[in-house]
């Protein structure tokens, strides 16, 4: 039977698209590089839709290749007000594609962090198709990034962030490398900001095999951890403001083990010295800066 929460996770349009551009990397010559999906389409994949976009973000190193296929696919150039320039857009899907052109390829630790996600679940006369994401613990420290360029980050910045973090302690990229995500943040941020604490096994993980997980099994951690976490996906129509969703009253607690950030400053960053976020609840009490 159908779990409720089931219907609200991804949107078909955004799942659609993924299938549309899988396909399109797999009718590439051999050799060519694939398509890497990546910023908010990223975000959007590995939340469950929590946080919704127009278009999928593909980094591509040939775009030349793949623009074709796309078409094929039937994406065409619009000049749409949302694009600098000309963008890719499906008019029956409604949904857009933003090919970024990689003149810098991603270094071995990040392609070996790579996810191949399977799009399952397909009619019968549709070829499965995959299609490569950047890993989760690279999306977390991009989220990291951004929440440190502004003064004053907002809610949604920390709640990204320790919802992605949540996520991928349950699994939804696959098995959560905590080293890896240790190392990174030490390395972009200069030490400022770090786990404030792992679980058992987490950050001693040294697995360089490549990733892959079927859309199915994805969907089933993200269903899990919103029934125990307490969030409600009311699913935002196409072209509506990005906005994450809001928690049920009597949601279980999840940070720590099972879905706070659990990442703070070990220096000089206060991230558990934020505002406290309505929509995910710290298990702390949260001070200003330079309060207890």
């Amino acid at each position: 039977m159908q779990h409720p929460f089931d219907q609200a996770l991804w949107r078909a349009n955004f799942i659609d698209a993924l299938r549309l551009v899988g396909e399109a990397a797999a009718r590439l010559p051999v050799g060519a590089s694939d398509p890497i999906l990546c910023g908010e389409s990223a975000v959007e994949l590995y939340t469950g839709g929590l946080w919704a976009t127009d278009d999928l973000e593909l980094s591509v190193v040939q775009p030349r290749l793949l623009t074709p296929e796309l078409f094929a696919g039937g994406f065409r150039w619009t000049h749409s007000p949302r694009f600098v320039g000309r963008g890719l857009w499906h008019p029956e899907l409604q949904m857009g594609v933003k090919i970024t052109e990689d003149h810098a390829p991603l270094g071995p630790a990040e392609l070996s962090n790579l996810l191949t996600i399977a799009t399952d679940g397909e009619p019968v006369d549709r070829v499965r198709t995959s299609l490569k994401v950047v890993g989760i613990e690279d999306v977390i420290a991009e989220q990291v990034a951004s929440w440190r360029t502004h003064r004053v980050p907002s809610a949604q910045a920390t709640t990204r962030i320790q919802v992605l973090v949540a996520l991928a302690r349950r699994g939804i990229g696959g098995p959560f490398r905590a080293g890896y995500l240790q190392r990174r943040l030490a390395h972009d941020t200069g030490g400022e900001v770090a786990f404030e604490a792992t679980w058992p096994g987490e950050g001693t993980e040294h697995d360089t095999a490549p990733r892959a997980m079927a859309l199915s099994n994805m969907r089933a951690v993200a269903n899990a951890w919103c029934v125990t976490s307490g969030y409600k996906f009311d699913r935002t129509p196409p072209h509506a403001p990005c906005r994450s969703r809001e928690r049920s009253g009597n949601s279980k607690n999840e940070t720590g083990r099972a879905g706070g950030s659990g990442i703070v400053p070990v220096r000089v960053i206060p991230f558990d010295g934020m505002p406290p976020v309505s929509s995910v609840s710290t298990g702390r009490e949260q001070h200003p800066e330079g309060g207890g």
